[in-house]
């Protein structure tokens, strides 16, 4: 015998009929008192009962007017289904990036205030800039970015083109770090109308420029000092008084990074007085004698240089240019050659040069390497023709 499930057929046709728009039939088949049993589902299709007929031309003509009335209503937007949260995609997120500092999608940079945009990639320029800004660059070399580039030049060349991009944002910011630059590449004048840019503003970095404006007059004062001279003794006392004007600025600036800066006016000075003696050497007495004093004096002053094994490199090639014109003075097979005195002028050049080609992690090693052996072997070809 079959368990009645009546009020259970009827609770779905119920429920059914409030769910689905133009149910009126099936609310009227239930409002007729018809037995439900469990052959209720092929009661509906059966065409012997005119009552339970479903007419569908009937049904589709009910349709319409309904559809009409939904379809001028105004759309509401259906809640979306829930799904597993995922972190690698937050939902419904487009926007977040707008509001929040630091983070910039590229998009509508230019429909506000410049002056407000905050750009990814200027943080991350100058925070790179910053990273190195204050490294001794008279003891180690200028720093590089990741690309292997000046990252003086390169940032100066980064920043002129935000600039360009964004005319008119953070106008303090950018001068301020392009002065920073210049003075990284001994541009003082460049780096004065910078700051001043800073300075004149009410921007948190006008003290900085204002105090690094001071600095910077004193530095142009005595850059721009004339050395201008009769002889060339007047010429390196001149080049002597600029020498003692930066180690008194060094002292001034002691623990900053321009008494760096200093020391690198005051070497480069140093270095342009062995040149000056090497250049004009036939013409002053005693001129061989003096280059070699001007070399040690250079390489014994500024030990801690980042170009101490460049020069000695050059103090090596100057001593084999002494050999090379005493053998084109003296021919190697004649009486006048003294292999004594090419020998001590060879050997001193070979110290010079193995000094280099044992330091390891020097840019130099190589060439000192390579010069080193083309002494040697022309030290063999002149000591072979001289026996």
């Amino acid at each position: 015998m079959r368990t009645p499930v009546a009020p259970v057929s009827l609770l779905l046709v119920l429920s059914f009929a409030l769910v689905l728009p133009g149910c009126s039939l099936l609310s009227k088949l239930v409002a007729e008192d018809q037995p439900a049993t469990s052959a209720a589902p092929a009661t509906v299709t059966d065409s012997s009962s005119p009552s339970l007929q479903w007419d569908f031309a009937k049904r589709a003509d009910e349709e319409k007017p309904a559809k009409a009335a939904q379809e001028t209503r105004p759309t509401v937007a259906a809640a979306p289904a829930q799904e597993p949260l995922s972190s690698s995609v937050p939902a419904r997120s487009s926007g977040w990036r707008g509001w929040i500092p630091g983070f910039s999608n590229g998009k509508n940079e230019t429909d506000g205030n410049p002056q407000y945009v905050t750009e990814a990639d200027l943080l991350k320029v100058v925070a790179e800039f910053q990273h190195v800004a204050g490294k001794d660059t008279y003891r180690f070399p200028i720093p590089k970015d990741v690309t292997g580039a000046n990252i003086y030049k390169a940032t100066l060349t980064r920043l002129q083109d935000y600039e360009a991009k964004h005319p008119g944002a953070y106008p303090e910011l950018l001068a301020f770090t392009c002065g920073r630059a210049y003075e990284g590449l001994h541009e003082y004048e460049k780096a004065t109308a910078q700051y001043q840019i800073v300075s004149q503003s009410k921007n948190r970095l006008g003290a900085e420029a204002a105090k690094a404006l001071e600095v910077l007059a004193r530095f142009q004062e005595i850059k721009q000092r004339p050395l201008t001279a009769s002889t060339p003794v007047a010429y390196l006392q001149a080049l002597d008084d600029q020498v003692a004007a930066w180690q008194d600025l060094q002292k001034q600036q002691a623990g900053t990074p321009y008494e760096a800066l200093a020391r690198e006016e005051e070497e480069r000075l140093d270095w342009a007085k062995v040149a000056f003696l090497e250049l004009n050497r036939h013409r002053i007495e005693d001129g061989n004698e003096s280059v070699v004093l001007a070399y040690r004096q250079l390489i014994g002053k500024h030990q801690e240089s980042k170009n101490i094994y460049r020069y000695q490199i050059e103090f090596g090639d100057f001593y084999v240019t002494l050999a090379q014109e005493y053998v084109a003075q003296h021919d190697p097979q004649s009486l006048q050659f003294d292999p004594a005195t090419f020998e001590q002028l060879g050997r001193t050049a070979l110290r010079l040069y193995a000094q280099v080609a044992q330091e390891d992690g020097v840019i130099e090693k190589l060439e000192a390497k390579g010069k080193l052996e083309a002494l040697e072997a022309y030290m063999a070809k002149i000591g072979r023709l001289g026996r």
